[in-house]
């Protein structure tokens, strides 16, 4: 059923502004979708320990119901009595739920709260935990043509994937526009709430239930296989029937060293489907991610991070046939392994080390996270000692001639050439870890408080690694001859690093620096392509579970989510509010901007109150009405 988020705990500092909101279930991972809603609201899209909640944040809110029916019931009764022409045999389909809602002319904005509120979520009710999601890539929803035409259905709904703990990937399908108060109070969701289930259509949703993993899946990306134009030099009828595009799912599970599934679904008629290619690993993924490219030599391109600090390509069209010793069985067809990209090596004994019981790479640096940027024509890696880089394959580079493929090769057992490189300020601790010290007592205590005492650095997972992540957001510009351009969040451990564009600061790091960039990630002064820390995220004790962004024009704002709430750090321009003026020494742990109209908070008035006696308040200043 549809559940409402209680408003947000603001905190400012001199960087950022946060708000921190609270949920009632454990979260385990989050997306925000790529398109905004009709009355442009951003979707934000989590998984949690029932199913998925969907957010709408921002936008124009709903028109006053009573409103609305007022001017209907004017309209009817100008003329006199109503007459109604429905027949009985109309009863059963007039019983039939049809939402159509309606919003406001234009974006209210509250000067009390300059951010945007949280307009409408809903839950769908899966029944099992939702412990990966994925979207579509931003290019394809965005794409205009004559191959993206059997796409233009869906630019009207919400498409994701949902990874399940009962080992099933769910494709999902629903209405981009939010459903209105009136949908969420209908009378049969009180008799039985049942009815509001995700798979029984009442949100207008579709569900396709994918089978085939013995394990719940670890990593899930999905894009579109668009069917090839016709060949005009045939035409039979069976060649001129034009094909659907279809939805490509990947899903990683730890079955033996690792197994990618790939399934095909049809975007027409989607059913319940099996894997279509079977792929064992030679050793553990970290990450998997379709190439975000239009292009058709690249479209189907799947990234794959392993644990060995090695960063592999597949091709699940080009298709090898493949078959095992001693099998009676025909040979099945697979992909093809395009490239292999290498991590470098540890280059003393005070680099991090993996702890005991943990597969090294054969002393390779360990993968954290590794992404497309660049249009899908370059790699961008985190790796556990704080160092990323950028491997640029097709030469998209400032002053790059050629890319990596444009090279002899790359030689087995080397480390693959950076084009750009550098490093994370998350600390000496973090970098270098120290043994962990046994215990005396077998009992730990695991309150959120104590939590990082028992296991020292937080973010770290039962193998003793540090956890991270690498977010890219496309950036959305108000000038359609601005060229692509992307935003790139880091996480490692608990520090949050920030590339407001790509683009810029590869270009100022190329000019200053050479090829490899700076290991200084703060020198670059030009807007835009500095590396920023996002400091002061305080998530209540709780783990990082994941980062994400939502794309706004020309910025995007940072979403972090902990275990029981997130927190959207606010990156972009906010709309300019007259408030109090606060000595600097003294910081409200709540504040609010409510303060302009005259609302005070408890805190607020007893800081007031103290300001008072100590001769530093201006009355005319804190309480204005």
């Amino acid at each position: 059923m549809a559940g409402t988020l209680p408003s947000p705990r603001v905190r400012k500092n001199p960087q950022n502004t946060q708000l921190n909101y609270e949920v009632p279930h454990r979260i385990h991972t989050v997306k925000a979708y790529p398109l905004k809603s009709e009355n442009g609201s951003s979707i934000i899209l989590y998984g949690h320990e029932n199913g998925v909640r969907v957010i709408w944040r921002g936008g124009r809110p709903f028109k006053d119901v009573s409103q609305t029916s007022t001017a209907s019931q004017k309209s009817n009764g100008a003329e006199g009595t109503i007459i109604s022409l429905e027949s009985d045999d109309d009863e059963p389909a007039s019983k039939t739920f049809q939402d159509k809602p309606e919003f406001e002319e234009e974006e209210e904005l509250d000067g009390t709260k300059p951010y945007p509120e949280i307009l409408q979520t809903l839950d769908l009710h899966f029944g099992s935990d939702v412990l990966h999601l994925a979207v579509l890539p931003t290019p394809l929803l965005q794409a205009d043509g004559s191959s993206s035409k059997s796409l233009q259905k869906f630019k009207q709904k919400v498409v994701f994937t949902a990874a399940c703990a009962d080992n099933t990937v769910r494709l999902v399908t629903l209405p981009l526009t939010p459903p209105s108060p009136a949908s969420k109070s209908r009378p049969e969701f009180r008799s039985d709430f049942t009815k509001a289930f995700a798979g029984q259509g009442s949100w207008g949703e579709t569900i396709t239930t994918l089978f085939g993993q013995q394990k719940p899946s670890r990593a899930v990306s999905m894009t579109i296989d668009f069917p090839a134009p016709p060949d005009p030099s045939k035409l039979d009828s069976k060649s001129s029937k034009s094909e659907d595009a279809q939805f490509i799912i990947a899903s990683y599970s730890a079955e033996a060293m690792g197994l990618l599934l790939l399934f095909r679904i049809s975007t027409k008629s989607p059913s319940d489907s099996q894997p279509f290619q079977k792929v064992y690993l030679a050793s553990p993924a970290k990450s998997i991610a379709f190439n975000p490219s239009l292009a058709v030599q690249r479209s189907s391109h799947l990234l794959v991070a392993d644990t060995k600090g090695a960063c592999r390509i597949y091709d699940y069209k080009k298709l090898a046939k493949v078959s095992e010793e001693g099998s009676e069985f025909p040979a099945a067809e697979q992909g093809t392994w395009l490239l292999s990209l290498f991590t470098g090596f540890h280059s003393s004994k005070n680099d991090a080390a993996p702890l005991a019981g943990v597969h090294n790479g054969y002393g390779r640096k360990s993968l954290v996270d590794a992404q497309w940027v660049a249009g899908g024509q370059a790699i961008i890696v985190l790796l556990q000692d704080g160092e990323w880089a950028i491997w640029d394959i097709e030469g998209v580079g400032p002053g790059a001639s050629q890319g990596l493929l444009g090279r002899a090769g790359v030689k087995a057992g080397s480390m693959s050439e950076y084009n750009l490189t550098g490093y994370l300020d998350i600390g000496v601790k973090a970098r270098h870890p120290a043994p962990a010290q046994n215990s005396g007592s077998k009992f730990a205590p695991m309150t959120p408080s104590t939590r990082k005492s028992v296991e020292p650095f937080g973010g770290r997972g039962s193998s003793g690694q540090l956890q991270g992540q690498i977010s890219v957001s496309q950036i959305s510009t108000s000038s359609s001859s601005t060229p692509l351009d992307e935003s790139i969040v880091f996480r490692l451990d608990e520090a949050y690093m920030h590339i407001p564009s790509l683009a810029k600061y590869w270009a100022a790091n190329s000019r200053r620096g050479g090829s490899k960039g700076s290991n200084n990630p703060f020198t670059s002064a030009a807007p835009g392509s500095r590396m920023t820390k996002v400091d002061g995220v305080d998530l209540q004790g709780e783990r990082c579970s994941g980062i994400e962004q939502i794309a706004n024009v020309d910025s995007s704002d940072l979403l972090i989510l902990g275990e029981h709430r997130f927190t959207i750090v606010l990156t972009g321009k906010q709309p300019k509010v007259i408030k109090a003026r606060v000595p600097a020494g003294r910081s409200a742990l709540i504040e609010r901007d409510g303060n302009v109209a005259g609302d005070l908070d408890v805190m607020e008035i007893d800081q007031a109150l103290t300001r008072m006696e100590n001769g530093q308040s201006k009355r005319g200043k804190i309480f204005q009405v």
